[in-house]
C-alpha cells in the first residue's frame, strides 16, 4: 500500500521522494518551504517521520508521530526540509524517546542523535539522494538491533490488517497466531502507541487516497467498497475527519493541480 501525505506532496515546493524496499523505512523525501499561501496539514498515516530542517541557519531535527486527525504542519519559511518515513510499527527511535512520547505530536532532537557529525554531513550533503544514502547507511547499521519476536508478530498483524483493508478482527488474529487478544492488542500498541482499531481506520483512510490517485473515476460507493468501508456515510464522515474536505472536494483539488501542471489554468 502506498502511504499518503497529500498536503505536502501536493502544496510544497519542489517535492521528491525516494521509494524503499527490504526496510524498516518507508520512503525518505524532500520539498523545500518559501513563502506558502496554501496551508500544509498532516494527514494520519500510521508512520514515524524524521525531519531536518535545513537553511542557512543551520539544521533542526524533528521526530513526530502519526496524527490521528487533520493537523496543522507548521514548516519554517526559507528552508529544505529532509524526511525518513518510517513504515508503521518499524521505527528506530533515539534512546530515551518511546512511541507515545510522540504520537499526534512533534518534538525537537538535537540533530546528532542518530550518529556523530550528522549535522555537518546533512547540511554539506548537495542533494536529497546524497542524505539519503547518509541515513540510509545509519539505519542499516540500527535495524538489525530492533528484530525480536514482538516485531515478528507485529509484522504479521500489519500484514493481515492490509490484506483485509482493515477489517480484520482482533479475534481473527487471536485465532490465526494462537495469541491472547490482550496480548494481540498490547503488542500492538506498544509499537504503533496506538491501538489496532485505531490504526485499521487509518488504512482504510488511506486506502481512499491511492484509489483516488489511481482511478479519478470512481463513485463514492465504489470507493466506500474498495476502501474496506461498510457503507459511504462511515467512509464520508471518517474522510471528512483525516483530511478537513469531503471526497468531492479533494477530487477537484486533484483535477485542478493536474490542469494546472499541463499548464491549463494559471
Amino acid at each position: 500500500m502506498k502511504i499518503m501525505q497529500p498536503y505536502v506532496q501536493n502544496y510544497t515546493l519542489d517535492y521528491q521522494n525516494i521509494n524503499v524496499s527490504n526496510s524498516n523505512i518507508c520512503e525518505y523525501y524532500e520539498f523545500k518551504e518559501k513563502e506558502n499561501t496554501k496551508i500544509i496539514n498532516a494527514v494520519p498515516d500510521g508512520c514515524v517521520d524524521l525531519m531536518y530542517a535545513i537553511s542557512k541557519n543551520g539544521v533542526k531535527c524533528y521526530l513526530g508521530g502519526t496524527v490521528l486527525k487533520l493537523k496543522y504542519w507548521p514548516f519554517e519559511e526559507n528552508s529544505t526540509y529532509f524526511g525518513v518515513r518510517f513504515l508503521p510499527g518499524q521505527e528506530i527511535l533515539p534512546k530515551n524517546v518511546s512511541i507515545e512520547d510522540i504520537v499526534n505530536t512533534d518534538i525537537e532532537l538535537p540533530v546528532d542523535c542518530y550518529g556523530v557529525n550528522l549535522e555537518d554531513e546533512l547540511y554539506k550533503a548537495k542533494d536529497m539522494r546524497e542524505r539519503a544514502t547518509l541515513m540510509h547507511q545509519i539505519f542499516l547499521k540500527q535495524s538489525c538491533l530492533h528484530t525480536n519476536s514482538k516485531r515478528s508478530i507485529e509484522l504479521y498483524i500489519r500484514k493481515r490488517i492490509y490484506e483485509t483493508k482493515g477489517t480484520v478482527s482482533i479475534k481473527t488474529i487471536s485465532k490465526e497466531t494462537g495469541y491472547s487478544q490482550c496480548y494481540v492488542r498490547r503488542i500492538f500498541h506498544e509499537l504503533h502507541g496506538i491501538s489496532p482499531k485505531i490504526f485499521e481506520k487509518i488504512i482504510r483512510f488511506q486506502n481512499v487516497l491511492e484509489r483516488m490517485s489511481l482511478n479519478r473515476d470512481l463513485s463514492i460507493y465504489e470507493l466506500a467498497q474498495e476502501s474496506g468501508y461498510y457503507d459511504q456515510s462511515h467512509m464520508l464522515k471518517e474522510f471528512k475527519q483525516y483530511m478537513g474536505m469531503t471526497p468531492e472536494l479533494y477530487k477537484k483539488c486533484l483535477q485542478q493541480k493536474k490542469a494546472k501542471e499541463k499548464g491549463d489554468i494559471i
